[in-house]
């Protein structure tokens, strides 16, 4: 069926035939029923048990703003200003002395009733619009609200009751006062029925059973499709058809036998009215997301917001205004929901013709709730309320069946979900059968590449640590030449400019600024190598010759070379050397990896340093020691100097830093010396640093890995270790 649309097409006539056949015979045995006329009603030949429940239809005693009990009909005098009016309907635009009536008012209604019954009968009351007190011969046996001749005095409440009659022989009084200050309509709008009790009786257990089955299942459907939405909430089809479920079954406990305020009898008629409202003007806009979802490549975007947008603008006004203002507005809605109706039924053809998946479903469960909304939307039209036997109350007999057209698309959504759920299943069968079907060879390919991905991955890091120290090398370079060339070739370019421009003549002058320049390109010169040095040493790119070298002739070589350099300063300089023969008895066996050339440059710059910040007659210390745990060497630099401040100490090995004015003495200095040793130590797998006070000299250390000869030497590969 779903793959072929004329069979879809086939089953919608079948469809329309049947509800056309059903209004046919509701319009036979509607024409058939009797009718009052001139405010009475005559059933004298009425079989109760075979004919059943009749309407109390027809022409009905009409008394506009008066409210009159059954006394006032029992005076000597009779009741003046009668008028006929036919039931149902409002009266709106009634015609009493050549005027239309308005909403607001109240009146009386009276009909006589002549009958042949001796059983007990039941009155079917429905809701009527917006209060009333009923009387039958004379005693009040149903109220709702509170009826009143003002605004203020009146409560207005929808309460469809039925209640039990044992009619006095030949005639039956009833007598109905109606107050409405609340709604745009005024008045009974649907027709009361009377019958045998059990019949009575039965067709409203009838009503609410259905009523409350509808709830259920759409409360239950509705909170199903929300659940969804919550697991996979991709699909926003689900959600905005979960939320109309639950807004239509809402409205299924506030319409027909409103079995909510049979529950909760103090709840507010405005806020129930409100909701019952809002539940049809928000469902009109939530269906059209709900297409928009399922077909998104067929609903016009801008269509879709106008709808969106004027929809809330409805929903809005009901929801700030007072019922006896949105229901004036209620015929612009339905005209605005007709329309939307007209898109829906095109959009529902058109997936049809495209062969959208589920769209023929669909399209079924979408025509059938539009027909039943429809009929609800002409049923409670002003076009039915306002007028006397209008032709379509042979047709539309009945309202609320927009609630079962919500059951009967849900069926059909539920088919489409289905179908969705078995596609979605049979495809995970599929793939799961592929990959049980891959998987036979996989542990076998998963081994063979591990293997490889092993085999590269030391490979691969080491590239990637090379690469990324290259980059950041290439930018601190750029760096730092910007940062510390700018000032000497901006004193290179004024003393050339001061001899081309003729401030310095004389040839003597002229001669010491050209010497000042060949001075500050040298220092250019040795900067520009102490940053590639640098550079090159932060990315690895420097090559080191590493060479093995015991212990004690390292300490020895670097003792005697300081001690004979320092001797002709102006300072006391010593080396000091822990007791090693006595600690290590195989000091033989111990040596160190190194790289004689780079580790003078080391001892070179720290007791220069020293040297430098140390004044005339202080002392330089050069220390040898074991760690702890007899794994390192410790080399120790310390001086009796002006010492650094301890807001700088975390940051004097980092290029171009700075140490207070005190320690800037000499403007030769770049800032890159403490920064050229840390690279050369890390070289060397060792560690630096400083502990200092201000005023208090400083002390540099730095550790170098020892190494035993019966150990295998340690790797330095790449000129690293």
């Amino acid at each position: 069926m779903l793959k072929h649309p004329a069979k879809t097409l086939a089953i919608l006539s079948i469809f329309f035939i049947i509800l056309a056949a059903t209004f046919t015979i509701s319009h036979a045995e509607s024409t058939g029923s009797p009718e009052a006329t001139g405010g009475v009603l005559d059933l004298t030949c009425r079989n109760w048990e075979q004919d059943g429940i009749v309407a109390l239809n027809g022409q009905w005693e009409f008394y506009w703003q008066k409210l009159l009990a059954p006394g006032d009909f029992q005076k000597a005098e009779p009741v003046s200003e009668r008028e006929l009016i036919v039931l149902p309907r409002a009266w709106n635009k009634y015609v009493l002395d050549g005027e239309e009536l308005p909403g607001d008012g109240y009146a009386t209604y009276r009909l006589l009733i002549r009958h042949s019954a001796d059983e007990v009968l039941a009155i079917k009351i429905p809701r009527i619009f917006t209060s009333y007190r009923l009387w039958a011969n004379g005693e009040l046996i149903a109220s709702a609200g509170n009826v009143g001749t003002t605004y203020g005095q009146t409560v207005p409440q929808y309460l469809p009751q039925v209640k039990y009659i044992r009619p006095e022989a030949g005639t039956l009084e009833l007598i109905i006062q109606v107050t409405n200050f609340r709604h745009r309509s005024g008045g009974i709008l649907e027709s009361i029925q009377l019958g045998p009790a059990e019949q009575i009786i039965e067709a409203r257990t009838r009503n609410l059973a259905l009523e409350l089955f509808l709830f259920g299942s759409l409360f239950i459907i509705g909170f199903y499709h929300i659940a969804l939405y919550i697991f996979r909430t991709k699909d926003r089809s689900t959600l905005y058809f979960g939320i109309y479920s639950l807004l239509i079954s809402a409205r299924t406990l506030l319409v027909g036998e409103i079995y909510f305020i049979h529950l909760f009898p103090g709840f507010s008629w405005e806020a129930a009215h409100k909701i019952q409202t809002l539940a049809f003007y928000i469902g009109v806009p939530l269906v059209i997301l709900f297409l928009k979802s399922t077909f998104p490549e067929d609903i016009s975007r801008q269509v879709n917001t106008f709808i969106q947008i004027t929809a809330s603008g409805f929903g809005v006004l009901v929801l700030f205004t007072p019922a006896r203002i949105f229901s004036r507005i209620n015929t612009l809605y339905q005209v605005f929901s007709f329309a939307v109706i007209v898109y829906a039924l095109y959009i529902a053809v058109i997936t049809c013709l495209r062969k959208r998946e589920g769209s023929y479903l669909i399209g079924i469960g979408l025509s059938i709730l539009i027909l039943f909304t429809i009929n609800d939307m002409i049923f409670l039209s002003i076009m039915l309320a306002d007028s006397d036997n209008h032709f379509l109350r042979s047709f539309v007999t009945r309202g609320n069946l927009s609630s079962w057209g919500l059951l009967l698309f849900v069926f059909t959504q539920s088919l489409v979900l289905a179908r969705r759920f078995s596609k979605s299943f049979s495809e995970v069968e599929l793939l799961t059968e592929q990959l049980w079907e891959l998987n036979a060879n996989l542990e076998e390919k998963v081994n063979e590449r591990t293997l490889a991905l092993e085999t590269s991955k030391e490979e691969l890091k080491k590239a990637y640590q090379a690469v990324s120290r290259s980059e950041k090398s290439l930018k601190d370079l750029m760096q730092n030449i910007s940062h510390d060339l700018r000032t000497p070739l901006s004193a290179v370019k004024g003393f050339a400019n001061a001899i081309l421009d003729g401030i310095v003549e004389e040839p003597q002058e002229q001669k010491k600024y050209l010497k000042r320049i060949i001075e500050k390109v040298n220092h250019l010169n040795h900067m520009v190598q102490e940053l590639l040095d640098l550079s090159q040493l932060q990315s690895r790119q420097l090559k080191f010759e590493f060479s093995r070298l015991p212990v004690d002739s390292f300490i020895e070589y670097f003792s005697e070379k300081y001690s004979f350099d320092m001797e002709n300063e102006n300072i006391r300089f010593r080396t000091i050397i822990s007791n090693w023969q006595s600690k290590h008895p195989d000091m033989a066996a111990l040596y160190v990896m190194v790289d004689h050339q780079r580790l003078e440059r080391v001892f070179s710059n720290l007791l220069n340093n020293a040297l430098k910040y140390t004044p005339a007659g202080g002392s330089i210390e050069l220390r040898f020691s074991f760690s702890d745990d007899d794994r390192n060497l410790i080399a120790e630099v310390s001086d009796t100097g002006i010492g650094i401040p301890e807001e700088d100490l975390p940051h004097v090995f980092e290029r171009f830093y700075m140490v207070s004015k005190a320690r800037q003495g000499d403007s030769s200095s770049r800032g890159l010396g403490l920064a050229i040793v840390k690279e050369i130590i890390e070289y060397h797998n060792g560690r630096i640093w400083v502990i200092s006070k201000l005023g208090q000299g400083s002390h540099f250390f730095f550790t170098l890995p020892v190494y035993n000869i019966n150990e295998s030497d340690p790797d330095f590969r790449s000129g690293q270790a």
